[in-house]
């Protein structure tokens, strides 16, 4: 297992988080009618927000390749190989996803008896009974159900976990393969996201085949990583300019609403210049708030899912108690600042107290149960 740790790609972690946090808070003015945070026709800056997800599935496959790579690939088939690498992917993504749902199950009893009215159509689908055991066994990313329900972003949790199964042979096949077979893989992974997006109109694919998104993208990083290690376009990528160039590249692909697929291989140059960078940049993305930001990036991700649901069914209160139809300025600045705020307060707490402790029981009890195991044999 890689050691070594790639200091600089934990910060993107937690922009990407916030990125898609902000698409989110405009999901909700916008779809409860209440305007937007930014005028969708003036720009798609964060209407095209939930392209963030996908830079994590791309980053996932290539720091699943820094950590496991040669752990996976020298011990290929190998059960104890594989069950700890399994366990310790669980641990890192199933108690905070478990704990979001648990936060959410009381919400779900006692918010209908406080007020009737909140049970409209999107409640139904959203907060449907019959969808939580596929919540809770991670199936949320393969078309179980016909809609978003729960925790809304937890569907990325469940198509990432499959496609960490999917690693235990994805990861072996990209090592071991020559560049031109790693290279066909990467066309088809982009030729399967084409079909996608044509079939869809967009990359935001999620409950139904978000798992297909994920493993395509898991399988990109994983070649991505190859030319890293081989160190392809280091003394270009490695300039500031290129990582300056690349964010606001993506930046006009969301402005412009150009189609979704440009941002991939934009993501790709992103990624590599972030890894490579060994100047300004990393010292920015180094310095105390963006590493912090990136330590609790998951936990941001996951409670600006539950805050989501709280603001959803909060919100049209606004317009049936004050007849209010749309948000000011000042509003909209209350509201930002409310749901920012309340998100990474709670995500400061769940990352100490619901993940790190967690981690550290489960990583304990493995090593428990193995120490055992080997007493008995």
């Amino acid at each position: 297992m890689q050691t070594n740790y790639i200091n600089s790609l934990t910060p993107m972690r937690g922009i990407a988080a916030i990125w898609v946090m902000f698409f989110h808070m405009d999901v909700i003015i916008f779809y409860r009618e209440f305007g937007t945070l930014i005028p969708h026709e003036a720009s798609g800056i964060l209407a095209k927000g939930y392209l963030w997800v996908d830079f994590f599935f791309l980053l996932s496959g290539f720091i699943i390749s820094h950590v496991y790579g040669e752990t996976l690939t020298n011990h290929f088939g190998k059960w104890k190989t594989i069950k700890t690498y399994l366990w310790a992917r669980f641990s890192r993504i199933y108690p905070l996803h478990l704990f979001t749902l648990l936060l959410l199950i009381p919400f779900v009893v006692i918010f209908p008896i406080i007020s009737p009215a909140v049970v409209d159509g999107s409640w139904k689908t959203f907060m449907s009974w019959s969808a939580l055991p596929s919540n809770l066994l991670l199936l949320n990313a393969m078309n179980q159900h016909t809609y978003l329900s729960w925790n809304l972003v937890s569907w990325s949790i469940g198509a990432e976990w499959w496609t960490y199964l999917a690693a235990c042979f994805i990861i072996p096949f990209v090592f071991k393969k020559s560049w031109l077979q790693n290279g066909i893989l990467a066309f088809m992974a982009v030729v399967i996201l084409g079909f996608m997006v044509y079939w869809k109109g967009s990359l935001d694919i999620t409950f139904d085949y978000g798992w297909v998104r994920c493993v395509t993208e898991f399988s990109l990083g994983a070649v991505l990583y190859q030319i890293y290690q081989k160190g392809l376009g280091k003394n270009m990528l490695s300039k500031n300019i290129f990582f300056l160039l690349a964010l606001v590249f993506i930046t006009m692909i969301f402005h412009f609403s150009w189609n979704d697929l440009f941002v991939i291989p934009t993501f790709c140059v992103l990624l590599l210049a972030t890894a490579y960078n060994n100047g300004t940049i990393k010292t920015i993305l180094e310095t105390r708030i963006f590493k912090y930001l990136g330590d609790i990036s998951y936990s941001i991700y996951m409670m600006h899912g539950v805050w989501f649901m709280v603001f959803w069914y909060c919100l049209p209160y606004l317009k049936s108690n004050y007849g209010i139809e749309t948000l000011t300025l000042e509003m909209k600045v209350i509201f930002v600042t409310l749901f920012l705020g309340l998100t990474l307060l709670s995500a400061h707490f769940t990352y100490h107290f619901v993940e790190i402790k967690s981690r550290k029981f489960l990583k304990k009890r493995i090593k428990t149960k193995q120490g055992n195991l080997e007493t008995a044999q």
